[in-house]
């Protein structure tokens, strides 16, 4: 049964401006390790992390309508699975929302097209 679907697209070139902010900040209140570190390993880094970040905002938009908890974003992990598709982790501080929100999957697309990541969050029973 789907529980909510979301849907964001965040601006590779912008992405790349935060990414180069030399404080790193925006980096750690955003992305966890394991995400940062799989992003900066790549040669397209801001593209990766502006796809990630796009899963973030789909999966809030996602939960917003079955949840009164708001969350952090580093509570939803993005990682590639080893034939490089994109999956979300839900363990950790994510598993009390998902619960709240009564959704036992996440199902994650994203893409890249013309400077632009977009990804799209089907959230299901």
């Amino acid at each position: 049964m789907i529980r909510g679907i979301g849907i964001d697209s965040v601006d590779i070139e912008e992405m790349a401006r935060l990414v180069a902010a030399p404080d790193g900040a925006f980096l750690r209140r955003t992305f966890s390790d394991a995400e940062r570190a799989q992003a900066l390993a790549r040669r397209d880094a801001a593209s990766c992390l502006a796809g990630k970040f796009a899963v973030k905002e789909a999966v809030f938009k996602a939960l917003a309508q079955h949840t009164a908890s708001g969350f952090d974003f580093r509570c939803v992990e993005t990682l590639d699975d080893d034939n490089g598709c994109p999956h979300v982790t839900t363990t950790g501080p994510l598993a009390p929302v998902l619960a709240e929100a009564g959704v036992t999957e996440l199902l994650v697309s994203i893409t890249n097209e013309r400077g632009v990541a977009t990804a799209i969050v089907l959230a299901q029973r």
